[in-house]
């Protein structure tokens, strides 16, 4: 009720350059929302597709004069469509996954057995990548952090966003349980993760991980080798919008020695490669588009590397530039500290 239908939230909306619809953009889907809310509209199949058809990337949030809280609502639509039976077979059978294994790889995931004194969450991307923690992990401890590791859970954030009140709330109970308890200050590894549970679970004392080294680094500045690279960095929605850090990753790779070429949309005006909002399963070929579309804009910098701090960002956007023979690597600037320390 609140929308003035200024239409601003078409602007840079991602799905509604794509499929220029008014449905595809935030003013559209509230219409919507609002329809099903009071009973004007019935759920649907097509429904359904416009309510999921989104990132949850926040711009329009950001362009809103009137401050409305887009992804709250959708997800509220969601909720409400999830329990009419309007939903993705691909949705069950990730939250099935979760459910069984407590990550989205339906698979039992191993903790890297660290047992020091600082515990840090790395998230269900970064526990498949058993390497790749470890190194992150080695970078904590460079920075004078004993870290600990232990069977994590997921957060939850599959159900938060694709509508699963129920296994929400019981998932949320599972994670809660593998904690040590609320006054126990965390480092969280993933950029999804940070932001959902610092959303989700106010009252947790998450911190993200790229906080804790800027907080640390300008104390073993003697010990960087500086890269001396050149690299362009993408903006994950969930740290420029979501946590409101734009300068923090800055700082971090100039003083490592990377020589930053921004792409002409950054900051808190990044683009969304399509990764967010589950988009990557709801609709693949969408999320795919978005990605090529983001990853045109880095090659166009002439940047040797895309960097960039998510993991679903960082896979999407590999994707694509592996299938399109890029002339530019992507990485995540947690590999750029490791390789610098």
């Amino acid at each position: 009720m609140r929308c003035i239908r200024c239409a601003y939230c078409f602007e840079r909306c991602p799905v509604f350059e794509e499929l220029g619809w008014e449905v595809d953009g935030a003013r559209g889907k509230l219409v919507i929302a609002y329809g099903l809310l009071v009973g004007d509209l019935e759920p649907s199949d097509y429904i359904a597709e416009k309510i999921f058809q989104c990132t949850f990337c926040k711009d329009c949030v950001e362009r809103c004069s009137a401050n409305v809280a887009v992804p709250d609502i959708l997800s509220a639509a969601r909720a409400d469509l999830f329990s009419e039976g309007f939903t993705y077979d691909v949705h069950k059978q990730l939250l099935d996954k979760v459910d069984q294994s407590g990550n989205i790889f339906g698979r039992q995931l191993k903790h890297p057995g660290r047992s020091g004194s600082k515990s840090v969450l790395l998230g269900c991307r970064f526990l498949e990548r058993e390497n790749d923690s470890n190194r992150y992990l080695d970078v904590l401890e460079k920075l004078g952090i004993k870290t600990r590791t232990f069977d994590e859970t997921c957060c939850g954030m599959p159900f938060g966003i694709l509508g699963d009140k129920k296994g929400f709330a019981a998932q949320q109970d599972k994670f809660r349980n593998t904690l040590h308890g609320p006054d126990e200050e965390f480092i969280c590894a993933c950029t999804t993760c940070a932001f959902f549970i610092n959303k989700k679970y106010p009252d947790l004392k998450s911190k993200y991980i790229i906080q804790e080294i800027v907080d640390r680094l300008p104390e073993h500045k003697n010990k960087i080798n500086r890269l001396n690279i050149k690299v362009t960095y993408h903006d994950p929605c969930n740290v420029s919008r979501g946590l409101g850090m734009i300068d923090e990753p800055r700082w971090l790779l100039n003083e490592i020695g990377a020589e930053l070429v921004e792409m002409e949309s950054n900051g808190k005006d990044t683009v969304c490669c399509g990764g967010g909002g589950g988009l990557m399963v709801t609709d693949q070929a969408l999320s795919k588009t978005m990605a090529e579309h983001r990853l045109a804009q880095a090659v166009e910098t002439g940047a040797d590397f895309l960097v960039t701090l998510c993991p679903t960002c960082e896979l999407n956007l590999k994707n694509v530039a592996k299938d399109n023979n890029a002339k530019i690597e992507v990485r995540n600037v947690l590999d750029l500290v490791y390789d610098a320390l």
